[in-house]
């Protein structure tokens, strides 16, 4: 598909090429080692590891083998790929943000080592350089891969596996090749099928730009081949759909146009890389009073933002480097010397449009950054192309000009990457991580080992998924959602409900770390209600001292109320 479809030979001097370009990836690698101790585990991030500790309802559709039930699907859209890739890694190594993370930051880190390789048989090796830089230095792609809440990661190393066996595949002409560059795009869908925006797009893209190249080899054992690599790897996938009337398709596919403003706002703050400010870290743009650094990686950071004027600078410059990319597309078409250059580049443009606007219209969709971010890498891919291009305009090889001015350029934008991470950095190391990203989950976690109760009780979202991946689901948890003691509630569960007031602890978020509004004053309220209070036990502040959990329980303060009283 796409670029790959023209005629790519591998470079002499390849071997050599790879070698060198392990340094992107490795600068990435330790980028993310930096990050992921500062952040506490987050519900969603660990979602695929509820499986596998056999947390009820944790899947919607499973494979019975052997008096086993093993999970295929988590949700309508979300596979258990990551979680079958997690299961001898979390059952033998203790939990831990380490093993939560690392193997998520080395896929990561991998993906830039496939990208590079990608682009230098592709376009060559300035263009892979380019094309590396700018990957390994996006914040976006660092924070959203180190902490694949999303999850991201196995898509990015998946669909880009998917589109280097097809790049070999026209260089080579192995239909082997084909087979499993489907078979990677299909285990791609399987683990998440919003893949289906990103595979169109490049299924779009093909047909539009290269129709010539895809019909001169389109026959029946090649598209045999491509659908069944396809097929078996999104078996799972394809399976359910098939036992659920294709509930996928019917649960993800509602359109509204309303939405599209917002996301489009959504899609130039992930680009400029500030759409986590305010949401995983203090904004720079919000007062507060920081913490004095502590480490001497701490203090550089805080150096670097005083003399960035990091409270004014909290975005990178990859939006006005895409429209000034964009301006010169044009330009390409008067030079017939730049036709692969410039097909290339549109080719990256219609995957984009198509991927995007599927996103941006379907209800719920294109409004975070882990969604905006299933496009990457393909803004680096058409920026790198067109740097390089513009680099080897004729008039620009007076006295290597051109030279000078791609690295000019590169400089730039990948400092101003690092800027932004820096600036992430230094308000995780000054206010530490806000919402349900706190990082006294870790300390809660501890806690809660040794509290003698027949359940805990957890009354807000954020808590219960983290707690039962650190501690491998041996801890009697219990959600104590919107249905506790809520009107309507059956008779017959109003005993347990009464138990659960009089016998069990309580864990919850302080006010200021509350996830879903409400819902913990309802709770206190029935509860005063059925005759019991509140009596705060302990609470458990996060590494800056600021109180993010309650340990509770409720007393009672009159006599019980009947099961008939209500």
């Amino acid at each position: 598909m796409g670029p790959w479809l023209s005629t790519v030979t591998a470079r002499p001097n390849f071997q050599r090429f790879r070698w060198a370009a392990a340094i992107l990836p490795l600068l990435f690698f330790c980028l993310g080692l930096v990050f992921i101790p500062r952040v506490g585990i987050q519900d969603d991030e660990v979602f695929f590891a509820t499986s596998i500790f056999h947390l009820p309802g944790s899947a919607i559709f499973e494979a019975h083998i052997f008096h086993s039930q093993i999970p295929l699907m988590r949700l309508s859209y979300l596979g258990a790929l990551k979680t079958w890739i997690y299961f001898p890694i979390l059952l033998r190594i203790r939990p831990s943000y380490l093993t939560i993370r690392l193997p998520m930051l080395l896929a990561g880190t991998v993906t830039i080592w496939l990208f590079m390789w990608f682009l230098e048989k592709a376009h060559g090796r300035t263009v892979a350089w380019v094309g590396g830089v700018l990957l390994a230095t996006d914040t976006m792609y660092l924070l959203t891969t180190c902490f694949d809440w999303g999850p991201v990661a196995l898509q990015h190393l998946l669909a880009l596996a998917g589109m280097a066996m097809v790049l070999k595949f026209t260089s080579t002409g192995r239909r082997s090749t084909l087979f499993w560059a489907f078979f990677w795009f299909g285990l791609t869908l399987w683990d998440k099928a919003l893949f289906l925006w990103f595979f169109s797009g490049l299924v779009v893209a093909t047909i539009a730009i290269f129709p010539r190249e895809l019909w001169a080899r389109s026959n029946r054992k090649n598209l045999g081949l491509a659908a069944a690599g396809l097929l078996l790897g999104a078996l799972p996938l394809v399976a359910y759909n098939l036992a659920s009337n294709f509930n996928t398709l019917r649960s993800n596919s509602r359109f509204l146009l309303s939405q599209f403003p917002s996301r489009l706002q959504a899609l130039r703050i992930t680009l400029d890389g500030e759409i986590l400010f305010d949401y995983m870290v203090h904004a720079p743009w919000v007062s507060g009073t920081p913490r004095q650094p502590r480490t001497a990686l701490e203090r550089v950071s805080a150096e670097v933002h005083e003399l960035s004027g990091g409270r004014d600078h909290y975005h990178n410059e990859l939006v006005p480097a895409l429209w000034v990319a964009l301006a010169l597309l044009p330009l390409l078409f008067l030079n017939r010397e730049r036709t692969r250059a410039r097909r290339n580049m549109l080719f990256c443009l219609v995957v984009f449009a198509v991927a995007w606007l599927q996103m941006a219209l379907t209800e719920n969709a294109g409004s975070s950054a882990h969604h905006v971010v299933l496009l990457w890498p393909l803004p680096q891919w058409f920026l790198a192309v067109a740097i390089v291009e513009a680099a080897a305009w004729r008039p620009l090889e007076w006295k290597h000009a051109g030279t000078v001015l791609l690295a000019t350029v590169v400089v730039f934008l990948a400092g101003a990457n690092l800027l932004v991470t820096n600036e992430y950095f230094y308000q995780l190391a000054a206010y530490g991580p806000i919402g349900s990203w706190n990082d006294a989950i870790f300390r809660l976690s501890d806690e809660a080992r040794n509290i003698q109760a027949e359940h805990l009780v957890v009354d807000d979202w954020g808590i219960l998924n983290p707690l039962v991946a650190l501690n491998r689901n041996r801890l009697p948890m219990y959600y104590a959602g919107t249905s506790f003691l809520s009107p309507g509630y059956p008779k017959s569960d109003y005993g347990w409900f009464i138990d659960r007031l009089s016998e069990d602890v309580w864990i919850g978020h302080t006010p200021q770390f509350q996830q879903l509004a409400g819902e913990y004053e309802r709770i206190v309220q029935v509860a005063r209600e059925v005759g019991y209070q509140k009596q705060l036990i302990s609470t458990v502040p996060d590494r800056h001292g600021k109180p993010a959990f309650e340990i509770f329980r409720f007393v009672q303060t009159k006599p019980r109320v009947p099961e008939n009283g209500r």
